[in-house]
């Protein structure tokens, strides 16, 4: 940290115009990003339903991505319309159109609402972008008595990629005129109010520029994006709010420029470094799953955060340093009173925890443990085949909920059970494929079963049939050749079963778990069995998420242990701080929960994860910057609880306003469109709240009082009590004194 803060100093100039070379460079990929940006990633790529997917596409020749292509008469039958939607829709990449002539049930009880399905040979994201041309060309060709929406998995994909960038877009909007605004309540100078923001402008353009080389080297989420917003924003601003108001202190101590800089950055900038890397830790995590939409989450947390670090270790020292005492241009006049008050509280420790901290802390952890009850009704559900996540005048959730509404979706849905063997097992297969039939009609949850025994064919002869389909007539062929192929060496058939409840609905899931739990007992031992389709999707992702949550919850809490260790030399200090974490995300779940408007309180699979990995990386920062003070103020020779309160006393404006910063930050999130986003906004909002509010001016100063000075480890006293006083020193052997016993910094208290 010396080399660096005298690098800073030396140097200025050099490490500016080096970061302004950077960002130059940066900004031309940065605006590339948005387009770079995929969807999807909310599955199991290792999961059964995927390989099962896979298994059907390949066998029955079934398009991989297919748009439903939605028309709707107010007035009278759609009937006409079918044939323009159909001219509409052909082009390149097009492989299959189909429509209520071969589906009458496509068609509405009153005839004013039936879609087409037209399926691509395309990926999906080639599909993605076809979409709004697609859409205007049906519009155009059925004219303006027909209302026509698009939908189907590209569809919403491609709306879901829109909105998601003008959610971030929104919310930047909204954060920064709010950070200006808070920014300047807390350090009531210009200069020092806009250094942070441009911090944070640099470090969201050089990051949206790492995140465009990440898209040409692997598949990336919108996510990105917003957590790139979100947690940029939050930790930039941060890391330059304490460095700057640490600094200020300095100057204000009466020390030049070079001394303020660098007893700064060996204190704050210490504590800025290890929670910048408790942030990594913590969002590294996220890469356990390995599912698209978490890699994609870590891949832009981790970036966004070592370049907040990068930059307030080296970029802003140096602009410190240039700038020097005009960090205080354009000072706001305090009253004198309001600086009196102010001046008197950061001097005086708060004694309200002194006289009973175990009951302080017993009350507040049943409040805890109330607040986070709700959490446990909670069910983690990944939205699979369900536009509810977009907004509700979207095309394609229109189509959607008007396909929900007049027709039905169980049956563009179903659960399919794939059956295959080698193809000298015909009869284990359809002996298997009978039986997972008969078993599936009296499943919990199944509307409806077609399988090849269905068919309404001879059952004497249906061996015979299945080996040789040509002495059929083409309708019933085309009907076996949908459920019962070949390919290649193997053996397909399968068994669709309609649910009788909407594929993401409780129900549905529950038919998955049951016929999973019971087709082995009901296959021939050399037949394999796998369920596919939408529900089974997202179940298995949602296994995926319940599996994780052990690996990820105990990665971050080993490595955040290391690296607490590591920076108090204490064992207590890292496990308060795990339970801590533990109660805040807890509570912040239950304050989920309660004002979830699902029946279920059902939320997305992915915020839970995210939430915990986000917070615990985030809320060191507080924990870092109070304990560090706490810990400078005891090596310097005054009583453990001394210490405690004065650190919080000497600490808790700067905590305030970084809470205030993040609060604005998260809250401008639940403006979101995108509902994972919202619901992400509004839990982290209500975590940093208790946090910063509850648990840090509350709970830890009680925890502390009550643990003693046991809490320092290796830095303990041998004495319980605080040294004879001794006449005061003078400012300067103060300041020698303590940039000696640094609290982050390797040495041992004389």
């Amino acid at each position: 940290m010396k080399k660096i803060a005298h690098l800073a100093v030396t140097r200025p100039k050099a490490v500016i115009v080096g970061w302004l070379l950077l960002l130059a460079l940066a900004v031309p990929f940065a605006l590339q990003l948005e387009g770079a940006l995929k969807t999807g990633g909310f599955s199991d790529p290792r999961g059964e339903s995927v390989k099962a997917q896979r298994t059907v596409e390949r066998a029955f020749k079934e398009a991989p991505n297919s748009l439903l292509v939605v028309l709707h008469s107010p007035d009278g039958s759609v009937e006409d319309a079918i044939g323009q939607a159909r001219e509409a829709v052909r082009r390149d990449g097009v492989s299959t159109i189909t429509d209520r002539s071969t589906h009458p049930e496509w068609l509405s009880e009153d005839g004013r609402t039936t879609f087409l399905q037209v399926g691509f040979t395309s990926d999906n994201t080639t599909v993605q972008n076809l979409v709004p041309d697609l859409q205007d060309d049906v519009r155009q060709a059925v004219g303006k008595d027909v209302e026509a929406d698009v939908t189907g998995a590209p569809a919403l994909d491609n709306a879901l990629n829109v909105h998601s960038k003008e959610d971030v877009t929104r919310a930047e909007m909204i954060a920064f005129p709010v950070l200006f605004v808070v920014l300047l309540l807390v350090f009531r100078s210009v200069a020092a109010m806009a250094v942070p923001l441009l911090m944070a402008g640099a470090t969201l353009m050089v990051t949206q520029a790492i995140g465009y080389g990440m898209t040409q080297v692997t598949d990336v989420n919108s996510l990105f994006a917003n957590i790139v917003s979100m947690v940029g924003l939050a930790v930039a601003v941060d890391y330059s709010l304490f460095i700057v108001k640490r600094f200020r202190e300095e100057l204000a101590d009466g020390r030049t420029v070079p001394d303020a800089l660098d007893r700064t950055m060996r204190t704050v900038g210490h504590s800025v470094m290890f929670s910048g890397l408790a942030v990594v830790v913590a969002l590294s995590a996220l890469f356990i799953p390995r599912a698209m939409s978490f890699t994609s989450i870590a891949l832009g947390g981790v970036a966004v955060s070592l370049v907040a670090v990068a930059i307030a270790m080296t970029l802003l020292p140096a602009v410190l340093s240039l700038l020097g005492h005009r960090i205080n241009w354009g000072t706001l006049r305090r009253r004198k009173n309001a600086a009196a008050t102010a001046a008197r509280s950061a001097d005086r420790p708060s004694g309200r925890f002194s006289r009973r901290p175990g009951l302080v802390l017993a009350g507040l952890a049943v409040a805890f443990a109330a607040l986070a009850a709700p959490a446990a009704q909670l069910t983690l559900r990944v939205p699979v085949a369900s536009a509810d996540i977009l907004p509700s005048d979207d095309s394609a959730r229109i189509g959607m909920e008007r396909i929900k509404q007049d027709i039905g979706v169980r049956e563009m849905f179903p659960v399919q059970i794939v059956l295959s063997s080698d193809r000298d097992q015909a009869d284990a297969l359809l002996k298997s494929a009978t039986a997972v039939a008969s078993y599936a009609k009296t499943a919990p949850g199944a509307e409806n079963v077609q399988a090849v025994t269905s068919l309404g064919l001879p059952a004497d002869t249906l061996p015979k049939t299945l080996a040789d389909p040509g002495t059929l007539n083409a309708q019933t062929r085309a009907a076996l050749g949908q459920l019962w192929t070949r390919d290649g060496d193997s053996l397909v058939t399968r068994v669709v079963v309609t649910p009788s409840a909407d594929p993401d609905s409780a129900s549905a899931h529950h038919l998955v778990d049951d016929l999973r739990n019971h087709l082995d007992g009901q296959t021939q031992p050399n037949v394999s069995v796998q369920l596919a389709g939408a529900t089974a999707t997202g179940s298995d992702f949602d296994d995926l998420v319940l599996r994780s949550v052990p690996l990820v919850v105990g990665s971050v809490a080993l490595l955040s242990f290391v690296i607490l260790l590591f920076a108090f030399r204490s064992v207590l200090l890292p496990l308060l701080a795990l339970a801590f974490n533990v109660a805040v995300v807890g509570a912040s779940l239950g304050f989920l929960a309660l004002i979830s408007g699902n029946d279920d309180h059902s939320i997305n699979s992915v915020t839970p994860l995210m939430l915990f990995a986000v917070m615990f990386g985030l809320s060191m920062d507080y924990m870092v910057i109070m304990i560090s003070r706490m810990r400078e103020m005891y090596l310097g020779g005054i009583s453990h609880r001394e210490a405690v309160l004065g650190g919080l006393a000497r600490t808790a404006g700067l905590v305030n306003g970084a809470a205030a910063i993040m609060v604005a930050v998260f809250a401008s999130f639940t403006s979101a469109q995108i509902s994972i986003v919202r619901e992400l906004g509004i839990s982290l909002a209500a975590a940093v709240v208790l946090d910063a509010v509850v648990v840090r001016r509350l709970v830890m100063p009680a925890a502390l009082l009550l643990i003693g000075d046991r809490i320092w480890g290796r830095h303990r006293r041998t004495g319980h009590q605080a040294p004879a006083p001794q006449p005061a020193p003078a400012p300067a052997a103060v300041a020698s004194s303590a940039s000696e016993q640094l609290p982050l910094a390797d040495h041992t208290a004389r």
